[in-house]
Protein backbone atom coordinates (compact mmCIF):
# COMPACT_ATOMS: atom_id res chain seq x y z
CA UNK A 1 0.00 0.00 0.00
CA UNK A 2 1.39 3.41 -0.97
CA UNK A 3 1.69 6.18 1.60
CA UNK A 4 -1.07 8.22 -0.12
CA UNK A 5 -3.49 5.29 -0.07
CA UNK A 6 -2.62 4.55 3.55
CA UNK A 7 -3.34 8.13 4.64
CA UNK A 8 -6.58 8.24 2.59
CA UNK A 9 -7.83 5.03 4.21
CA UNK A 10 -7.03 6.28 7.72
CA UNK A 11 -8.92 9.50 7.02
CA UNK A 12 -11.85 7.68 5.41
CA UNK A 13 -12.45 5.41 8.42
CA UNK A 14 -11.57 8.18 10.87
CA UNK A 15 -8.87 6.32 12.80
CA UNK A 16 -5.61 7.53 14.29
CA UNK A 17 -3.06 8.18 11.55
CA UNK A 18 0.45 7.40 12.81
CA UNK A 19 3.45 8.63 10.86
CA UNK A 20 4.66 6.11 8.32
CA UNK A 21 8.40 5.65 7.86
CA UNK A 22 9.84 3.87 4.83
CA UNK A 23 13.33 2.42 4.71
CA UNK A 24 15.21 -0.28 2.87
CA UNK A 25 15.98 -3.68 4.33
CA UNK A 26 19.48 -4.24 5.67
CA UNK A 27 21.10 -6.86 3.42
CA UNK A 28 24.47 -8.38 4.32
CA UNK A 29 26.79 -10.34 2.01
CA UNK A 30 26.97 -14.14 2.17
CA UNK A 31 23.67 -14.51 3.98
CA UNK A 32 19.91 -14.04 3.54
CA UNK A 33 17.45 -12.26 5.81
CA UNK A 34 14.13 -13.23 4.19
CA UNK A 35 11.97 -15.01 6.79
CA UNK A 36 10.59 -17.36 4.14
CA UNK A 37 14.08 -18.37 3.03
CA UNK A 38 15.29 -18.75 6.62
CA UNK A 39 12.42 -21.12 7.34
CA UNK A 40 13.25 -23.08 4.19
CA UNK A 41 16.87 -23.40 5.29
CA UNK A 42 15.72 -24.74 8.63
CA UNK A 43 13.05 -27.08 7.28
CA UNK A 44 15.43 -28.59 4.71
CA UNK A 45 18.13 -29.20 7.31
CA UNK A 46 20.74 -26.69 6.13
CA UNK A 47 20.68 -25.06 9.57
CA UNK A 48 19.52 -26.48 12.88
CA UNK A 49 17.20 -23.70 14.03
CA UNK A 50 16.51 -20.00 13.58
CA UNK A 51 19.14 -19.30 16.25
CA UNK A 52 21.79 -21.27 14.35
CA UNK A 53 24.92 -19.08 14.66
CA UNK A 54 25.43 -19.18 10.89
CA UNK A 55 22.33 -17.04 10.43
CA UNK A 56 22.02 -13.29 11.01
CA UNK A 57 18.83 -13.27 13.05
CA UNK A 58 19.23 -11.50 16.38
CA UNK A 59 18.89 -14.77 18.37
CA UNK A 60 21.54 -16.37 16.11
CA UNK A 61 23.97 -13.48 16.51
CA UNK A 62 23.44 -13.53 20.26
CA UNK A 63 24.04 -17.29 20.41
CA UNK A 64 27.27 -16.88 18.44
CA UNK A 65 28.42 -14.41 21.08
CA UNK A 66 28.15 -11.16 19.11
CA UNK A 67 27.75 -8.27 21.59
CA UNK A 68 24.75 -5.99 21.20
CA UNK A 69 27.13 -3.02 21.28
CA UNK A 70 28.78 -4.24 18.08
CA UNK A 71 25.44 -4.63 16.26
CA UNK A 72 24.32 -1.17 17.39
CA UNK A 73 27.59 0.40 16.22
CA UNK A 74 27.30 -1.35 12.84
CA UNK A 75 23.72 -0.15 12.27
CA UNK A 76 24.53 3.35 13.51
CA UNK A 77 27.39 3.60 11.03
CA UNK A 78 25.13 2.62 8.12
CA UNK A 79 22.32 5.04 8.96
CA UNK A 80 18.81 4.78 7.49
CA UNK A 81 18.11 4.77 3.76
CA UNK A 82 15.29 3.88 1.39
CA UNK A 83 17.79 2.19 -0.94
CA UNK A 84 18.25 -1.59 -0.94
CA UNK A 85 22.02 -1.96 -0.54
CA UNK A 86 24.05 -5.11 0.19
CA UNK A 87 26.56 -4.38 2.95
CA UNK A 88 29.85 -6.27 3.13
CA UNK A 89 29.83 -8.51 6.21
CA UNK A 90 33.45 -7.47 6.81
CA UNK A 91 32.12 -4.17 8.17
CA UNK A 92 30.13 -5.98 10.82
CA UNK A 93 33.10 -8.22 11.63
CA UNK A 94 35.26 -5.15 12.21
CA UNK A 95 32.79 -3.74 14.71
CA UNK A 96 32.65 -7.11 16.47
CA UNK A 97 36.46 -7.23 16.75
CA UNK A 98 36.60 -3.67 18.04
CA UNK A 99 34.01 -4.41 20.72
CA UNK A 100 35.45 -7.77 21.79
CA UNK A 101 38.94 -6.29 21.88
CA UNK A 102 37.74 -4.17 24.79
CA UNK A 103 35.71 -6.74 26.76
CA UNK A 104 37.16 -10.22 26.12
CA UNK A 105 39.91 -11.68 28.34
CA UNK A 106 42.90 -13.31 26.61
CA UNK A 107 43.83 -16.94 27.21
CA UNK A 108 46.05 -19.51 25.51
CA UNK A 109 44.33 -22.30 23.58
CA UNK A 110 45.17 -24.94 20.99
CA UNK A 111 42.45 -26.17 18.64
CA UNK A 112 44.78 -28.86 17.28
CA UNK A 113 47.19 -29.60 20.15
CA UNK A 114 50.64 -31.08 19.58
CA UNK A 115 52.51 -32.64 22.51
CA UNK A 116 55.95 -31.23 23.38
CA UNK A 117 58.42 -32.82 25.82
CA UNK A 118 61.24 -30.67 27.22
CA UNK A 119 64.00 -33.27 27.37
CA UNK A 120 66.36 -31.39 29.69
CA UNK A 121 63.81 -30.81 32.46
CA UNK A 122 63.16 -33.40 35.19
CA UNK A 123 59.97 -35.42 35.14
CA UNK A 124 58.58 -33.62 38.18
CA UNK A 125 59.48 -30.10 37.05
CA UNK A 126 56.84 -27.60 38.16
CA UNK A 127 56.62 -23.83 38.09
CA UNK A 128 53.77 -21.34 38.32
CA UNK A 129 53.62 -18.53 35.79
CA UNK A 130 51.45 -15.46 36.24
CA UNK A 131 49.54 -14.44 33.12
CA UNK A 132 47.51 -11.30 32.41
CA UNK A 133 43.95 -11.58 31.16
CA UNK A 134 44.50 -8.41 29.18
CA UNK A 135 47.93 -6.82 28.77
CA UNK A 136 48.07 -3.15 29.77
CA UNK A 137 44.71 -3.34 31.50
CA UNK A 138 45.00 -4.26 35.17
CA UNK A 139 41.22 -4.20 35.66
CA UNK A 140 40.97 -7.67 34.07
CA UNK A 141 43.32 -9.16 36.65
CA UNK A 142 45.74 -12.05 36.37
CA UNK A 143 45.72 -15.81 36.71
CA UNK A 144 48.34 -18.50 37.32
CA UNK A 145 49.20 -21.35 34.96
CA UNK A 146 51.46 -24.33 35.66
CA UNK A 147 54.64 -24.91 33.65
CA UNK A 148 55.81 -28.51 33.44
CA UNK A 149 58.09 -30.81 31.42
CA UNK A 150 55.22 -31.74 29.07
CA UNK A 151 53.44 -29.00 27.15
CA UNK A 152 51.01 -28.69 24.27
CA UNK A 153 51.28 -26.18 21.46
CA UNK A 154 48.98 -25.69 18.51
CA UNK A 155 50.05 -27.76 15.50
CA UNK A 156 49.83 -24.64 13.33
CA UNK A 157 52.81 -23.26 15.26
CA UNK A 158 55.10 -26.01 13.95
CA UNK A 159 56.14 -27.11 10.52
CA UNK A 160 58.87 -29.44 9.33
CA UNK A 161 60.09 -27.34 6.40
CA UNK A 162 61.59 -24.07 7.60
CA UNK A 163 62.03 -20.88 5.60
CA UNK A 164 63.59 -17.46 6.13
CA UNK A 165 60.21 -15.75 6.58
CA UNK A 166 58.84 -18.32 9.05
CA UNK A 167 59.40 -17.46 12.72
CA UNK A 168 57.65 -20.24 14.61
CA UNK A 169 58.87 -23.67 15.64
CA UNK A 170 60.68 -25.98 13.21
CA UNK A 171 63.37 -28.69 13.54
CA UNK A 172 66.58 -27.26 15.04
CA UNK A 173 64.89 -23.87 15.40
CA UNK A 174 64.04 -21.90 18.54
CA UNK A 175 60.91 -20.03 19.49
CA UNK A 176 59.75 -18.21 22.60
CA UNK A 177 56.92 -19.26 24.91
CA UNK A 178 54.39 -16.60 25.91
CA UNK A 179 54.92 -15.39 29.46
CA UNK A 180 58.36 -17.03 29.75
CA UNK A 181 61.70 -15.38 29.04
CA UNK A 182 63.43 -18.55 27.86
CA UNK A 183 63.09 -20.23 24.46
CA UNK A 184 62.68 -23.84 23.36
CA UNK A 185 64.51 -25.53 20.48
CA UNK A 186 63.06 -28.50 18.58
CA UNK A 187 65.62 -31.34 18.56
CA UNK A 188 63.56 -34.33 17.43
CA UNK A 189 60.24 -35.21 15.81
CA UNK A 190 58.59 -38.47 16.91
CA UNK A 191 56.02 -40.10 14.68
CA UNK A 192 53.08 -42.46 14.94
CA UNK A 193 52.89 -45.68 12.97
CA UNK A 194 50.97 -43.92 10.19
CA UNK A 195 53.69 -41.30 9.80
CA UNK A 196 51.83 -38.47 11.52
CA UNK A 197 53.61 -36.44 14.18
CA UNK A 198 53.18 -37.90 17.68
CA UNK A 199 55.20 -35.38 19.66
CA UNK A 200 58.11 -32.97 19.53
CA UNK A 201 61.19 -33.31 21.69
CA UNK A 202 62.59 -29.89 22.56
CA UNK A 203 65.33 -28.36 24.65
CA UNK A 204 64.51 -25.67 27.19
CA UNK A 205 67.21 -23.08 26.61
CA UNK A 206 69.06 -21.47 29.56
CA UNK A 207 68.63 -17.79 30.28
CA UNK A 208 70.77 -15.65 28.00
CA UNK A 209 71.80 -18.59 25.83
CA UNK A 210 70.21 -17.08 22.73
CA UNK A 211 69.06 -13.77 21.39
CA UNK A 212 65.47 -12.80 22.15
CA UNK A 213 63.14 -14.88 19.95
CA UNK A 214 61.29 -13.08 17.17
CA UNK A 215 58.06 -14.89 17.99
CA UNK A 216 56.43 -16.19 21.18
CA UNK A 217 53.89 -18.99 20.76
CA UNK A 218 51.14 -20.09 23.12
CA UNK A 219 51.36 -23.27 25.15
CA UNK A 220 49.36 -25.25 27.72
CA UNK A 221 51.01 -27.38 30.40
CA UNK A 222 50.12 -30.98 31.12
CA UNK A 223 49.33 -30.77 34.84
CA UNK A 224 46.21 -32.79 35.74
CA UNK A 225 46.40 -31.96 39.45
CA UNK A 226 45.71 -28.32 38.61
CA UNK A 227 43.16 -29.08 35.91
CA UNK A 228 45.50 -28.30 33.01
CA UNK A 229 44.75 -28.50 30.19
CA UNK A 230 41.06 -27.53 30.18
CA UNK A 231 39.53 -29.84 27.59
CA UNK A 232 36.84 -28.44 25.33
CA UNK A 233 34.16 -30.89 24.21
CA UNK A 234 33.64 -29.02 20.95
CA UNK A 235 34.83 -25.91 19.20
CA UNK A 236 32.34 -24.89 16.52
CA UNK A 237 33.95 -22.89 13.75
CA UNK A 238 31.43 -20.95 11.69
CA UNK A 239 32.15 -19.89 8.11
CA UNK A 240 29.88 -17.98 5.68
CA UNK A 241 26.64 -19.85 5.01
CA UNK A 242 26.82 -19.10 1.27
CA UNK A 243 29.69 -19.20 -1.20
CA UNK A 244 28.80 -16.00 -3.08
CA UNK A 245 28.18 -12.52 -1.74
CA UNK A 246 24.64 -12.49 -3.12
CA UNK A 247 23.23 -16.03 -3.39
CA UNK A 248 20.03 -14.62 -4.98
CA UNK A 249 21.97 -13.32 -8.00
CA UNK A 250 21.04 -15.75 -10.79
CA UNK A 251 23.96 -14.59 -12.94
CA UNK A 252 26.41 -15.83 -10.27
CA UNK A 253 24.30 -18.68 -8.92
CA UNK A 254 22.35 -20.12 -11.88
CA UNK A 255 21.33 -23.19 -9.87
CA UNK A 256 19.31 -21.16 -7.37
CA UNK A 257 20.17 -19.85 -3.93
CA UNK A 258 19.95 -23.23 -2.19
CA UNK A 259 22.67 -24.59 -4.49
CA UNK A 260 25.02 -21.93 -3.09
CA UNK A 261 24.94 -23.20 0.50
CA UNK A 262 28.48 -23.70 1.80
CA UNK A 263 28.84 -27.30 2.99
CA UNK A 264 31.78 -26.20 5.18
CA UNK A 265 29.85 -23.43 6.92
CA UNK A 266 30.16 -25.37 10.18
CA UNK A 267 33.33 -27.21 11.18
CA UNK A 268 33.23 -29.01 14.52
CA UNK A 269 36.65 -29.41 16.13
CA UNK A 270 37.13 -32.10 18.76
CA UNK A 271 40.08 -32.35 21.12
CA UNK A 272 40.79 -28.63 21.56
CA UNK A 273 42.30 -27.49 24.84
CA UNK A 274 42.79 -24.23 26.74
CA UNK A 275 44.81 -23.06 29.71
CA UNK A 276 43.33 -22.91 33.20
CA UNK A 277 42.50 -19.24 32.75
CA UNK A 278 39.33 -20.28 30.90
CA UNK A 279 37.85 -22.14 33.85
CA UNK A 280 39.17 -19.55 36.31
CA UNK A 281 37.36 -16.77 34.39
CA UNK A 282 34.11 -18.76 34.37
CA UNK A 283 34.42 -19.16 38.16
CA UNK A 284 35.03 -15.43 38.58
CA UNK A 285 32.07 -14.59 36.36
CA UNK A 286 29.81 -16.97 38.28
CA UNK A 287 30.83 -15.28 41.53
CA UNK A 288 29.49 -11.89 40.42
CA UNK A 289 25.87 -10.90 40.90
CA UNK A 290 25.36 -10.30 37.18
CA UNK A 291 27.10 -13.57 36.32
CA UNK A 292 25.00 -15.62 38.74
CA UNK A 293 21.84 -14.16 37.24
CA UNK A 294 22.94 -14.77 33.66
CA UNK A 295 24.12 -18.33 34.31
CA UNK A 296 20.93 -19.11 36.24
CA UNK A 297 19.05 -18.25 33.04
CA UNK A 298 21.68 -20.15 31.01
CA UNK A 299 22.75 -17.02 29.12
CA UNK A 300 26.25 -18.43 28.68
CA UNK A 301 26.98 -16.59 25.44
CA UNK A 302 28.15 -13.61 27.50
CA UNK A 303 31.19 -15.66 28.58
CA UNK A 304 33.62 -14.67 25.84
CA UNK A 305 37.35 -15.09 25.32
CA UNK A 306 40.07 -14.22 22.91
CA UNK A 307 42.08 -17.33 22.08
CA UNK A 308 45.41 -15.64 21.51
CA UNK A 309 46.38 -15.45 17.85
CA UNK A 310 43.30 -17.50 16.89
CA UNK A 311 40.06 -15.56 17.32
CA UNK A 312 37.21 -14.67 19.63
CA UNK A 313 35.04 -17.39 21.12
CA UNK A 314 31.97 -17.67 23.37
CA UNK A 315 30.25 -20.47 25.22
CA UNK A 316 27.36 -22.01 23.27
CA UNK A 317 23.98 -22.66 24.89
CA UNK A 318 24.66 -26.41 24.54
CA UNK A 319 27.33 -25.94 27.23
CA UNK A 320 26.65 -27.62 30.56
CA UNK A 321 28.07 -25.84 33.61
CA UNK A 322 27.59 -27.97 36.69
CA UNK A 323 27.28 -25.78 39.83
CA UNK A 324 29.33 -28.32 41.81
CA UNK A 325 32.17 -28.03 39.30
CA UNK A 326 32.17 -24.24 39.52
CA UNK A 327 32.24 -24.50 43.31
CA UNK A 328 35.08 -27.03 43.40
CA UNK A 329 37.11 -25.48 40.61
CA UNK A 330 37.43 -28.82 38.78
CA UNK A 331 35.59 -29.82 35.62
CA UNK A 332 33.62 -32.96 36.36
CA UNK A 333 30.29 -33.35 34.59
CA UNK A 334 30.51 -29.95 32.89
CA UNK A 335 30.56 -29.84 29.10
CA UNK A 336 32.28 -26.91 27.40
CA UNK A 337 31.24 -26.02 23.86
CA UNK A 338 32.71 -22.91 22.24
CA UNK A 339 31.45 -20.94 19.24
CA UNK A 340 33.89 -18.95 17.16
CA UNK A 341 32.51 -15.42 17.02
CA UNK A 342 35.02 -13.95 14.60
CA UNK A 343 38.62 -14.50 13.57
CA UNK A 344 41.56 -12.26 14.31
CA UNK A 345 43.42 -10.78 11.38
CA UNK A 346 45.11 -13.70 9.70
CA UNK A 347 48.86 -14.18 9.53
CA UNK A 348 49.49 -15.52 5.98
CA UNK A 349 52.66 -17.31 7.13
CA UNK A 350 50.99 -19.27 9.92
CA UNK A 351 50.64 -22.93 9.13
CA UNK A 352 51.86 -22.57 5.56
CA UNK A 353 54.00 -25.36 4.19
Amino acid sequence: MSRESYYWLCDAVEVYKPVQWEYGRLNVTKTLLSKRKLLELRDKGFVRALDDPRLFTLPALRRRGVPALAINAFVRELGVTTADPVIDVVRLDNHIRDCLGEIAPRIMAATHPLRVVLENLPEDHFEEIEMSYKPNDDSFGTYTVPFTRVLYIDSSDFREVDSADYYRLAPNKSVGLQGISRAITCTKVLRNADGSIAELVCRFEPDGAQAKPKTFIQWIADCPKLGSPVRLDEVRVYNPLFKHDNPKDSSEVPGGWLSDVNQDSLVVVKGAIADVGLWDWIKRYAATEAGRKELAQHNVENVRFQFKRVGYFALDKDTVLAPADIESGQIGSSKLIMNRIVTLKEDPKKGSA
